[in-house]
């Protein structure tokens, strides 16, 4: 950190941010509802902490199923993610209730089949070679009929050239876990989706294993949508934003990769948000200040404190310019270049002005001279005491 001497009315522009209002507690929480598999997995209770802490916000993982868009019509959310192709997201977005989904990781299906694998194809990286083998040996495969599941088989039989299905080939309308657990009494090969099957593992004894999991066919992407504010009242939309960024920043895209399962060391999410536009690529890139505060939390003229900046990509070149109104004054001044870096030093000069004094804005960027970026309004009045 760095130790600074700061002349009086430049220094009592950095005191704490930290709204007592209710309004201001609410929002800064980010409500999210999501699909089981980020949750089940233990993907977001790695990544979210992070953003908590860099951020200031705090977020509430509500947990859905089918009916997630259901919900997030009533407005008890600021963000949801989900399949692209999930239940509901059609007709959310058609009614204008959410912002452009952005893709944020894929999860991935895997070709799940008996320990024994008599058709030969564990650890086959092709997908469509793993099926015709099954279907060359007339080992059992079993019809998941969830949809991707049920889709997916039809595209490696039609990739895998139309085998005639025989008896070999087994439909009985059955679908997920039930599906499975019927697979794994008639010894079949089956397809589901990775994640919820290693939670069945872990409660059925089942012999099943994953055998191919590698073909990127298998990869289905999910994305973030913001909560239109415009439509539903209530919305966190910039907390939701900044949630939607931190999940596309490379940083987070690269700890999604390297995330693995307990005792499993296989990847089951794959980074997906440079699918989105070079515009929110560029955006998700950016320096972006959610807050401020210091320690101690009270400081005399002569002493010092520590002041920490909170948001995303705030790294040791960002620069950090502050707005601020004296005690008693109309107007707004501001200190350039007031800090560098998430956390510094700062000394109080002697003869500082004692009274309340108001931060008004906070403003993050790269370029030492480009202040071209808004500021973040705030209202923060405290006492700098004599």
């Amino acid at each position: 950190m760095k130790t600074r001497y700061i002349a009086p009315i430049i220094l009592t522009a950095v005191l704490l941010l930290a709204l007592p209002s209710n309004a201001a507690a609410q929002s800064s929480v980010v409500r999210l509802k999501v699909v089981n598999v980020p949750v089940d997995s233990g993907l977001l209770a790695q990544l979210l902490p992070d953003f908590e802490r860099t951020t200031g916000y705090r977020v509430e993982v509500d947990k859905r199923g089918d009916d997630l868009y259901d919900a997030a019509r009533q407005g008890t959310a600021d963000l949801t993610i989900s399949h692209y192709g999930h239940v509901g997201v059609e007709s959310f977005m058609a009614d204008g209730l959410g912002l452009w989904p952005r893709a944020v990781f894929s999860n991935q299906a895997v070709l799940i089949g008996p320990a024994t694998d008599p058709a030969g194809i564990r650890g086959i990286e092709d997908a469509v070679e793993a099926f015709r083998r099954i279907a060359a040996s007339r080992s059992k495969f079993l019809v998941n009929n969830a949809g991707t599941e049920k889709y997916l088989a039809q595209v490696l039989w039609e990739a895998s050239g139309r085998p005639d299905r025989g008896d070999w080939f087994v439909d009985q309308g059955l679908r997920d876990q039930a599906s499975v657990q019927t697979a794994g009494n008639m010894g079949a090969y089956i397809l589901w989706g990775i994640v919820p099957f290693l939670k069945f593992k872990e409660t059925t004894p089942s012999s099943l294993q994953a055998l191919v999991t590698d073909d990127p066919l298998f990869q289905r992407v999910m994305v973030s949508i913001v909560i239109n504010p415009d439509k539903l009242s209530g919305i966190n939309a910039p907390g939701a934003m900044a949630l939607q960024k931190y999940l596309s920043a490379p940083s987070t895209q690269a700890q999604i990769r390297a995330f693995r399962y307990p005792g499993l060391d296989r990847q089951l999410f794959w980074p997906a948000a440079r699918d989105n536009s070079s515009s929110f690529l560029s955006a998700a890139t950016q320096p972006a200040v959610t807050g401020m505060s210091f320690n101690p939390a009270s400081v005399r003229a002569g002493g010092s404190m520590t002041v920490t900046f909170a948001g995303t990509n705030i790294f040791p070149h960002t620069y950090l310019d502050v707005r601020f109104r004296a005690p008693g004054g109309t107007a707004d001044e501001v200190a350039m270049n007031w800090q560098q870096g998430a956390s510094g030093v700062h000394n109080v000069a002697l003869g500082t002005t004692a009274g309340t004094w108001t931060v008004t804005g906070i403003r993050a960027h790269v370029g030492a001279d480009d202040h071209s970026a808004p500021f973040v309004s705030v209202s923060i009045g405290l006492a700098v005491l004599p």
